[in-house]
């Protein structure tokens, strides 16, 4: 859990420092959300192969040790790119690294109960809401000097560590040979994740950067995403819960309908109008419904691919979520500069997300 925390956490101050970044490098909206979703994409199709090897890698510490380290160095090391490229190159190396994690992560967390796989999330997501926050705090008081620093000694520290600690061992069972037949159980719950992907993928870049242009500072954009994920870490939590008691099917399509019903109350609304906390209430009742389903899709994934559950979290995890980068990807090039559209789309990319939510919903009766 402490291991996700830190390199959620170290990855999660790129997207609110759009702003910062297109400031200091002379870059549009645009270019800087490209680049931030093709990285992303790449990271994600690459979870599909880091899922296998979780499943057959015997050093766990030492691999583990090896991806956490990569991933704070690189990540720290934003401080020092003195051209957007180089700042690129450091966001493409930590985001491969922390996608080299997250399977063999969720495998180590739901190796004894699947519950505890929420717990693994909430780490993650608790992480993820405290890097923008801090990195907009940071990046406005000191310019982000200093900061490859902390990231050098850091990353020291978790190799040294990591490395000596006694993970749990791959288990000794026979293992069914994976097959394309075996992935049609997933591909309900793989759109569902990609369209989720997608819309989410959306408002976290381009949030920011909307407020910015609604003259509000850096901190408060980076805060919309730090609430949105609080609240985020305790809905991911409870779908777990409740997705075991009333299904995991049924919850996607009480968090995608919730997505839509607030998304199409912020688009209907004139922020310039209205004071910041009603955007900061309206944006947060938005997203955070995407969260409710976080852990409980990997669940949900496990559950019917249970002979390959590293293969079976990537593909959720990752490959979809790759999905929905390459959808983010070409979304932006035709309209990524026009930023108040961006995040007004929101609501009609969570009719798509409802309609992959309904499909899974019907493929999980018909299983039963």
């Amino acid at each position: 859990m402490a291991v996700h925390f830190i390199l959620d956490f170290s990855t999660s101050i790129f997207q609110p420092l759009g702003p910062y970044i297109t400031e200091k490098f002379f870059i549009d909206p645009r270019t800087y959300a490209i680049a931030l979703y093709t990285i992303s994409l790449t990271s994600n199709l690459t979870q599909p192969l880091f899922g296998v090897i979780s499943d057959n890698v015997g050093k766990r510490n030492l691999y583990i040790a090896i991806v956490a380290a990569l991933t704070i160095l690189f990540s720290s090391f934003i401080s020092v790119a003195g051209t957007f490229w180089i700042f690129v190159a450091f966001v493409f190396i930590a985001q491969i690294s922390n996608s080299a994690f997250h399977p063999m992560g969720a495998t180590i967390a739901g190796h004894r109960y699947k519950e505890h796989i929420a717990f693994f999330s909430l780490a993650g997501i608790f992480g993820y809401a405290a890097g923008p926050v801090f990195i907009t705090w940071y990046a406005e008081k000191y310019d982000l000097k200093g900061m490859y620093i902390i990231g050098l000694v850091l990353s020291i520290f978790a190799f040294i560590f990591l490395s000596r600690m006694k993970f749990f061992e791959r288990e000794k069972k026979e293992k069914k040979r994976i097959s394309l037949n075996a992935f049609k159980v997933l591909l309900p719950v793989f759109f569902y994740v990609a369209f989720r992907s997608f819309s989410m993928g959306i408002v976290q870049v381009y949030g920011p950067m909307y407020v910015n242009t609604l003259g509000m500072s850096l901190v408060f954009g980076g805060s919309l995403l730090t609430f949105t994920r609080i609240a985020g870490m305790v809905l991911s939590t409870l779908g777990v819960y409740i997705g075991k008691k009333i299904g995991n099917s049924v919850i996607n399509v009480i968090s995608a309908s919730l997505m839509v019903a607030f998304g199409l109350v912020f688009s209907l609304l004139d922020f310039a109008q209205v004071p910041a906390w009603v955007l900061a209430v309206i944006f947060v009742s938005m997203l955070s419904p995407a969260y409710l389903t976080m852990s409980s899709t990997v669940v949900e994934a496990q559950d019917r691919l249970p002979h390959n559950p590293g293969v079976a979290s990537s593909v959720v995890m990752g490959f979809a979520a790759a999905m929905g980068n390459l959808m983010n990807l070409l979304y932006s090039s035709v309209f990524g500069n026009n930023v108040k559209f961006m995040v007004g789309s929101f609501w009609f990319i969570s009719v798509l997300v409802l309609g992959a939510a309904t499909w899974d919903f019907i493929y999980e009766k018909s299983r039963q």
